[in-house]
């Protein structure tokens, strides 16, 4: 036990943590952006340099304060994809999950539905342009001189991991994020990415446990301040962590994460034997557990658009006036949001889904809408979950976790809208602080949420307003 950093490296931005496992507290939590850029219709990219740059600043603001650390323990988003050359350099820009230029592709193998099935039963994903795989047909259709090119074919977070050790691998828990991952047996499936994306397997890195670490090498001390010998693990993906740095445990919660985009999962100790819809998936945190869920693109993003498109108010404003009028609802006139921005993944890829307001009148008001527009994401989030909460062998504490949880409002709906009690662990960096309890353990983790306590903040459905809402689902789901 000792000092720790957690590295969490997301879609939009890098976040570290100093942890201290003694103390069992967080001593220092900084942050450094980054961007996703469009680079063509539903394409988007992103700079492997000021990613890797972003991460070395935010670790260089941690090692001048503290030098000696006993570990730092890295997490990032599940899908991403990177070409580099034989000097292992990046032969141009990530490719993220939002990028949806492989649409086409998914509806391609949709077409063979044993293959599908396949795909679904061994890697544990659903048929989705967010995996890798799609990715590399796109490219193999596109542009195969890319792939023909490449000396090795990763994540972003093996290029961090490569950068800070030398050592390029990837750890089973990203890996099992780019579709084509053997879930149950933990290889790659080289036969499938062979022959659906001519992808030969001496392209992808070896395959290690998240517990695998290496020693910094020099120049990556001299860049952020640490000292000689610092150890760096492998780590696990943000699915996993987030759900463990929320406070869910194995076979007994279920965690609702909702920042931009939304996801409900759950952790498991052996992958569904049935999977119950085509939108959901399972990947891997460790050799002995899974994560199990489904995901939607349209979270936090879509009341962000929201504003920009349609409000005259802020985001603070809004939040405060549906806080302020949060029980003045009246079905009669209630305005129906399908928050479909954004290709939607559950139960299955649709793009042809949009977003649509149903019962505008005359005597509508901006209020109603922003707060439709809430509930629409809400909404979309409790049909998700009822299928989600029948993956673990029970379902006895639901977490929160992500940006949205920031606002008070948000939590109190969707506590209603599901009519169940509510946990939020702690407001704080949980991604990056789960990275480190999976490294110290389940006893650790334990020991530290029951230290944790006075962060902890419970919300319980509100009484007065499950009727309506019940009632509001049933009008929203019959006219999905």
């Amino acid at each position: 036990m000792g000092i720790y950093v957690g590295v969490d490296i997301g879609t939009t931005a890098v976040k570290v943590i100093l942890y201290d496992s003694e103390a069992l507290k967080v001593l220092l939590d900084v942050s450094e952006p980054y961007d996703v850029f469009s680079v063509g219709p539903s394409m988007f990219e992103q700079d492997p340099f000021q990613i890797e740059n972003a991460v070395f600043r935010a670790l260089k603001r941690v090692g001048e304060e503290f030098h000696h650390v006993d570990g730092i323990v890295l997490d990032s988003m599940l899908h991403s994809l990177l070409f580099l050359d034989k000097n292992f350099e990046p032969m141009g820009n990530v490719v993220p999950w939002v990028d949806e230029r492989s649409i086409p592709q998914v509806f391609q193998v949709k077409k063979d539905r044993e293959l599908t099935k396949f795909l679904q039963n061994t890697a544990g994903c659903a048929s989705n342009f967010a995996y890798p795989l799609f990715k590399l047909m796109w490219f193999a259709q596109n542009q195969p001189e890319k792939i023909e090119r490449a000396c090795k074919i990763v994540s972003i977070k093996d290029y961090i991991f490569y950068r800070l050790t030398g050592t390029l691998v990837s750890d089973i828990s990203v890996a099992s994020g780019t579709g084509f991952l053997d879930i149950h047996r933990k290889v790659w499936l080289t036969d499938v990415l062979k022959a659906l994306a001519n992808v030969d397997e001496t392209k992808l890195p070896e395959l290690v446990s998240p517990r695998f670490a290496r020693e910094m090498i020099k120049e990556a001390c001299e860049r952020t301040g640490f000292s000689k010998g610092t150890i760096v693990f492998a780590g696990i993906s943000d699915a996993a962590a987030s759900s463990i740095g929320s406070g869910a445990g194995v076979d007994d919660s279920v965690t609702i994460s909702s920042s931009s985009s939304a996801a409900i999962r759950s952790i498991v100790s052996e992958p569904p034997k049935d999977y119950p819809s085509p939108g959901v998936w399972c990947y891997v945190v460790d050799e002995d557990h899974y994560i199990d869920g489904v995901a939607t693109s349209n979270g936090g993003i879509v009341f962000d658009w929201y504003v920009k498109l349609f409000s005259r108010h802020d985001h603070v404003q809004i939040i405060k006036s549906i806080e302020e009028n949060f029980h003045n609802v009246d079905i009669s006139r209630a305005v129906l949001f399908y928050p479909f921005v954004f290709s939607e993944r559950f139960p299955e890829l649709d793009p042809r889904l949009s977003a649509k307001f149903l019962n505008l009148r005359g005597d509508t008001t901006e209020w109603m809408v922003a707060r439709s527009v809430l509930e629409g994401i809400i909404l979309n989030l409790r049909r998700i979950f009822d299928v989600v909460k029948l993956l673990p062998k029970q379902c006895d504490r639901i977490y929160s976790t992500g940006g949205l949880t920031r606002a008070d409002v948000w939590t109190k709906m969707l506590a209603t809208v599901i009519n169940q009690r509510v946990i939020v662990q702690s407001k704080r960096q949980g991604t990056a602080l789960g990275a480190i309890w999976h490294l110290l353990g389940e006893d650790h983790r334990k020991k530290a949420m029951e230290a944790l306590k006075g962060e902890l903040e419970v919300y319980e459905p509100d009484e007065k307003l499950v009727p309506y809402y019940q009632k509001l689902y049933e009008l929203w789901a019959e006219k999905l």
